[in-house]
Formats: structure tokens, sequence, C-alpha cells
């Protein structure tokens, strides 16, 4: 909880204002998630001086959105259009070979543009990260 009362103690008003918590794992990585909301009261604010949550978006601290059952919000057809979408990437994906470069890796160009690390390296398109990983 170090870092959270850090980023609000004595007042201050830090740029990250809102969190939302996917995996919900309280008092995991994510410090501020004390407790989890549902899909009727999906807010709260975690106030990091008196270690209290309110529901709702006004107070000081972080607003939380910590629902535990996000994956299961997800309508039944949104599921099966995404799937029937990705599908059609499965056998670029299975035939690649994995061993060329990344410059001459044949895949689509929509999963190139997808692809973060390869080979355990920045891939072009994300070389910009390397200055916020500290070596």
């Amino acid at each position: 909880m170090e870092k959270c009362r850090q980023m609000w103690r004595d007042g201050k008003n830090p740029k990250l204002k809102v969190i939302g918590d996917i995996s919900c794992d309280i008092q995991g990585a994510i410090e501020c998630t004390v407790r989890a909301s549902d899909s009727s009261n999906p807010l709260y604010v975690y106030d990091p001086d008196t270690d209290q949550s309110v529901d709702g978006v006004e107070g000081h601290g972080p607003v939380m959105m910590a629902i535990d059952i996000l994956p299961s919000e997800i309508p039944r057809e949104s599921s099966e259009h995404f799937s029937s979408v990705l599908k059609q990437f499965v056998p670029s994906l299975v035939n690649a070979d994995y061993s060329l470069p990344f410059e001459n890796l044949n895949l689509p160009p929509e999963l190139r543009r997808a692809v973060i690390l390869y080979h355990g390296e920045l891939t072009p398109d994300y070389e910009y990260l390397r200055k916020f990983i500290p070596l």
C-alpha cells in the first residue's frame, strides 16, 4: 500500500485517477484493490490515508473497478464473433517458421503488429518501450 499512499498523501492529486483491475487479485499486484466490486456497483474509491473503500467515484484516492466475474460479463454473441474472427489466423500461427528473424516471419500484418516481443527482444513497432524498462 506504500506506493498508493505516496501517490495520494498530503492531498496530492496524481494523474492516475482510475484503475481497472481485471484480475481482481485482492491485495495482489495492484495494491489498491482491497475488495471486489460487481456489475451493479462496479466502482469504489480506495482512500489510502484511511485504508477504507467507499462505493462510487467521490473521495480521496484512486477510483477502483475490480469486478471478480468480469470475464462472464462478455455476452455470448460477442465471444462467438471474436472467436470467428480469430479463427482465420490459426493456420498462419501454426505454420509460421519461428526460427526466422522477425523481419522474415511470414505472419499476416494484423498478427505482426500484435507481436511485442520476439525471441526475447522488442519488435520494431514496440522499440519505444525500451525507455520504460530499467536495465
